[in-house]
């Protein structure tokens, strides 16, 4: 059967086929199925137990988590979300959706960690539904899909839990598979807009969607759904162009220099292209070896779109900058891929069983791997984690002034200070070639320090404080020792860089002596 034939593409929701004469289909490959269904509820589990313990943690679990609170508050204080860099903000170069749901959650649950984290835990979960449905639905087999399902959620361990940190990616992830599974479904006008839509709403949420929008709807407008395909495009071209059209227009162009610019100025790391092959194989090898025994039973649309999700991932990683999160875009395409190939769908129980069989076996011992590999405590916050936070933002209350902490602006918020710009999102524009972005921020960094706004700032590791402005060093000090290191005194994320608040900088004239006493103690000297 020829996936791409009228007749598959105009009834996308093929089921599995029986085996011939009315026979019992074989147990091997149900064994297999099975099998690999129970052990990806396993590890949908790990990834659930991990994920509660630590969804109310009132500081970063991850370096960048913190820039994504500070966006959510000022959408929440009818502040613009991409105006020109500053030494107070700069925002992630990310379209706005994520922080948007964020806001609209927070508006309910109120503006912290815990709203994001939330986001971003129903849409990982969403995302293990949706990819297991669209599994279902493509080979008839529920235990197929759930093991699809289960081997991402176990990559959870392998990419420094990423899924339910308060940041754009699962949100991203749900609505690129959700894309894929509106394709597949549609069958009418309002199920091409929705699928235009969704493809649409990943992009708005992460740029580099827009390689899964047009490699899918490139290969829609082929077949014999073109007009379907026109519709949807049609629908994503309505969505992007206008939202793309109003945020550069309300924020001066400094929208589309965060998302568009700014990361083509950004220059390439030699090495993190092989990372890209290292990490897929470390995490994902025996999965990637079942979905290559099965790609060719797979219906074009998801074929592209699978690539277009490994090149998505692929591009972000090579950049500077790139994290292990950018590989998850490769790791989902490679689990769906890999569901697909547990089914039954050539009509030819011996090699369509034995291809399900080996599949199965593939997508059990890659889940097992990663299960066996984990460490779930190392992910979790100790008591001490939450003490030496809270320890953290009374010393700030008691030196007084603003105390900024560029590498975790909740500290600053939660002791009612003025915010610093993150480093990570100041990093961007700094590397990036755009000289107008550059000077943007440094005048305004310099302008800051020449007056003394901040009574202190604590840096996150060496070098130049708020990336060395003009005026620094004439008007700031850096402590030659830093914040204490111990259980009760320090502030270190779980997951990702695993950075910490250390460094003090004082203006010139006051006591480093004094400011490290009060900070590190969590009370004024002498009190």
């Amino acid at each position: 059967m020829i996936l791409s034939s009228p007749a598959i593409l105009s009834h996308p929701r093929s089921v599995a086929e029986p085996a011939l004469d009315g026979q019992p289909r074989p147990w091997a490959p149900r064994a297999a199925r099975l099998a690999a269904a129970l052990i990806g509820l396993v590890a949908i589990g790990a990834y659930l137990s991990v994920a509660l313990l630590r969804l109310d943690y009132p500081f970063a679990l991850e370096q960048l988590e913190g820039n994504s609170l500070i966006e959510v508050h000022r959408i929440l204080a009818g502040q613009a979300l991409y105006p020109a860099p500053s030494v107070e903000y700069v925002p992630d170069g990310y379209p706005p959706l994520y922080f948007y749901v964020s806001a609209a959650v927070a508006r309910v649950l109120g503006a912290s960690y815990l709203t994001l984290r939330l986001v971003s835990l129903v849409s990982s979960l969403a995302c293990f539904a949706l990819l297991a449905r669209l599994v279902q639905r493509e080979t008839g087999s529920i235990a197929a899909g759930t093991g699809a399902a289960g081997v991402f959620a176990a990559t959870y361990f392998a990419t420094s839990d990423w899924f339910d940190i308060g940041r754009v990616d699962s949100l991203f992830l749900a609505l690129s598979i959700g894309g894929l599974y509106a394709v597949r479904r549609m069958s009418g006008t309002r199920g091409a807009i929705a699928a235009g839509t969704l493809l649409a709403a990943a992009a708005l949420t992460k740029q580099t969607g827009l390689a899964e929008l047009i490699a899918v709807l490139a290969v829609l407008m082929l077949s014999p759904r073109r007009r379907l395909a026109r519709v949807a495009a049609l629908s994503a071209v309505a969505v992007l162009g206008l939202s793309t059209l109003a945020l550069r227009l309300t924020s001066g162009g400094w929208y589309t220099y965060y998302t568009l610019k700014e990361m083509s100025g950004q220059s390439l790391t030699a090495g993190n292209f092989g990372w890209f092959w290292t990490a897929l194989a470390t995490a994902m090898g025996l999965a990637a070896c079942s979905a290559l025994i099965g790609a060719r039973r797979v219906p074009r649309e998801l074929l592209a779109g699978c690539a277009a999700l490994a090149v998505e991932g692929y591009a972000t990683l090579v950049h500077s900058g790139g994290a292990i999160n950018d590989v998850l875009p490769a790791y989902l395409a490679v689990a769906l891929l890999a569901g697909l190939a547990l089914g039954n769908r050539s009509g030819q129980p011996s090699i369509g069983g034995g291809v399900a069989t080996l599949a199965g076996v593939l997508i059990l011992a890659q889940s097992v791997v990663l299960l066996a590999t984990s460490h779930p405590t190392r992910w979790i916050p100790s008591s001490a984690d939450r003490a030496a936070g809270e320890r953290l933002v009374a010393g700030m209350r008691a030196l007084g002034g603003d105390v900024a902490v560029p590498s975790e602006p909740s500290l600053s918020l939660q002791a009612g200070m003025t915010l610093a710009a993150h480093p990570g999102s100041v990093y961007d524009v700094v590397r990036a070639t755009d000289k107008e972005g550059i000077a943007s921020y440094m005048d305004s960094a310099g302008a800051a320090v020449k007056a003394r706004q901040f009574s202190a700032i604590i840096s996150a590791g060496a070098g130049k404080a708020l990336f060395n402005p003009p005026y620094l060093l004439k008007y700031y000090q850096e402590c030659l020792q830093s914040l204490p290191a111990g259980p009760a005194t320090v502030l270190i994320p779980v997951a990702g860089n695993q950075t910490r608040p250390a460094v003090v900088w004082v203006p010139r004239g006051d006591s480093c002596q004094r400011a490290l006493s009060i900070l590190g103690g969590g009370k004024a000297a002498g009190s």
